[in-house]
């Protein structure tokens, strides 16, 4: 965790680098936000709220990792058809191999520290090599690319990125490279794990498919139905407590319609839809905070994971290695590959950069909207 901490004062910050387990705890974030409330309002004392930080910290998640598992696979399953244009056929085939993906995040990666710095490129590797077998079955009607990517969605480095472009929006420049920089390199290495899963099917089955489009895909209206059981599958899964859940599941339903109808004026525009979506999101939930004394991170937090996968979507950039697999097992590659995809892996990170800039200027952008001259009282605990 990369903190940066500044002085008005001296107009100096000083940034800390503090050694512990990545993850995001939405109910924690919500009761410190509490707690940081009720000491600037002196209803507490600071001696009583660190003792209540040190009980919240050292209280144990609210879902077992087993059950955060099933979560993952359902959440799989769910972002599969709206973000990716999988077919029902494809529902139950992402859900198992989410299932996998799951187990090596939150059982494996967990008991081993050495395999937790390899987890996203064998998670990457396991979920191509699957779903390319399944894909090349004749007749299944599954679709690589929407398994894969739907398998993979809940992993991207979304918010890291994202993360990163408002630090260095907000001049936070060594806290804002250093995570820019982590995450292009997470993107490469899901590309190339997803390079290198394709590449070994490849070399097994010379006929394997190579399609990075799907052929059926269910109606776009539908696509509605599943952006709210994804929203809880994401909450669920980021530690939130039931009475939280109809704030995030409002505001990323109105996000993810903002995004898919600004998608379709602006197809070729990955970074104007992005900050649209997000500028609606961040104007919901600062008003959420300012109406209701809410905390609006946590609020917004799901629904900008559900931009981050209908942004990767439309460039089709996280399967662009599979142009590179074919390349090495002289596959021929079919499907409507967008540009992005017609180059290496790298385009993933650069796609991901492009959506977390579009991301960033949105929430910028809203929260000059809701405060234009700033909170007097106490901070602004936005995105």
């Amino acid at each position: 965790m990369i903190v940066s901490f500044g002085d008005a004062t001296t107009r100096t910050s000083e940034v800390q680098l503090v050694r512990c387990p990545q993850g995001l705890n939405l109910y924690k974030l919500h009761r410190v936000h509490r707690i940081y409330k009720q000491v600037i309002h002196d209803l507490v004392g600071v001696e009583e709220a660190s003792n209540d930080l040190d009980d919240l910290l050292s209280s144990k998640p609210a879902f077992p990792p087993w059950l955060c598992v099933l979560i993952y696979a359902f959440s799989s399953a769910m972002v599969t058809p709206f973000a990716f244009g999988g077919g029902w056929v494809n529902l139950p085939v992402s859900f198992l191999i989410g299932l996998c993906v799951g187990s090596l995040q939150f059982l494996i990666a967990p008991r081993s520290n050495l395999y937790s710095n390899v987890f996203e490129v064998t998670a990457a590797i396991v979920v191509a090599f699957v779903g390319r077998a399944l894909g090349s079955i004749s007749g299944s009607h599954i679709c690589f690319s929407a398994v894969v990517q739907g398998s993979l969605a809940l992993i991207l480095p979304g918010y890291i990125i994202l993360c990163g472009s408002l630090e260095l929006q907000s001049r936070n420049l060594v806290a804002g490279a250093v995570r820019m920089f982590y995450a292009i390199i997470y993107s490469l290495f899901l590309g190339f794990g997803i390079t290198l899963g394709a590449a070994l099917y490849g070399w097994i089955d010379k006929n394997a498919t190579s399609e990075t489009t799907c052929a059926e895909q269910i109606s776009p209206w539908y696509r509605f139905i599943f952006v709210p059981f994804f929203t809880i599958g994401l909450c669920l899964i980021n530690q939130a407590k039931w009475f939280q859940l109809p704030v995030m599941l409002f505001i990323s339903c109105a996000g993810y319609v903002v995004n898919f109808f600004a998608s379709k004026h602006f197809q070729n525009s990955t970074e104007f839809t992005a900050a649209m979506g997000a500028f609606v999101i961040g104007v919901l939930g600062n008003l959420y905070s300012r109406i209701w004394k809410g905390l609006a991170v946590s609020a917004m937090l799901p629904a900008i994971f559900v931009q981050v996968p209908s942004g990767i979507a439309s460039q089709a950039s996280l399967l662009a290695g599979v142009q590179s697999a074919n390349q090495l097992t002289t596959n021929s590659t079919s499907g409507a590959a967008t540009a992005p995809a017609e180059g290496s892996s790298l385009s993933f990170g650069v796609t991901m950069v492009q959506v977390a800039i579009g991301i960033s200027v949105g929430l910028f952008a809203s929260t000059i909207f809701v405060y234009p001259f700033g909170k007097k009282s106490t901070s602004i605990f936005t995105l």
